[in-house]
């Protein structure tokens, strides 16, 4: 059992860190998307939403952890039902695009959650990954979902829960 939960981190290692923080030489190899691949995809199972802009960024996402939707590098402020506020913080939000193959993969990173309600509070972080081929008509993205969070001791999150899973999102008219 130690050997599979061994083999399911190193291959969880390995596809985070290939897919990991861009460097300086990513950053200026930045691809113009197209017509069919900028604007707004939504999941068809789930709450997120990403928006894609022309040149090649992230303008907005609406992410599942709070049903939140957030900026890159910005802080969002939402007043909970009991007048309380949480906070999330996005982080950087990466774009690739591979024209020849139609691969899109984009990563939306929250730098700092903080949810409060009554007397819970929720600190952590997470990054969502999200990888797979558009459609030939730009109407549909098959994507392959990773998601690692870090929401503090109350909900750890398990090393062998780490794998990718299948998510599709479509392209929509805002």
């Amino acid at each position: 059992m130690k050997l599979k939960s061994a083999i399911i981190l190193v291959l969880a290692w390995i596809i985070l860190s290939t897919c990991g923080c861009p460097t300086n030489q990513r950053s200026a190899n930045k691809v113009m998307l197209p017509p069919d691949i900028a604007g707004t995809w939504k999941a068809r199972k789930g709450l997120w939403k990403i928006v894609l802009s022309p040149d090649g960024t992230v303008s907005l996402a609406h992410v599942d952890m709070g049903n939140v939707e957030v900026r890159p590098n910005k802080t969002t402020r939402v007043e909970m039902k009991d007048g309380q506020f949480s906070a999330y913080k996005a982080g950087d939000c990466i774009v690739e695009y591979t024209p020849a193959t139609r691969e899109l993969y984009v990563s939306v990173e929250m730098e700092h959650i903080h949810v409060v309600y009554l007397d819970n509070v929720i600190d952590g972080n997470s990054i969502d990954r999200f990888v797979g081929p558009v459609s030939e008509y730009g109407k549909e993205w098959t994507t392959e979902w990773i998601k690692v969070f870090d929401y503090g001791p109350r909900f750890p999150q398990d090393p062998n829960d780490i794998y990718p899973e299948p998510l599709i999102f479509d392209k929509v008219d805002n």
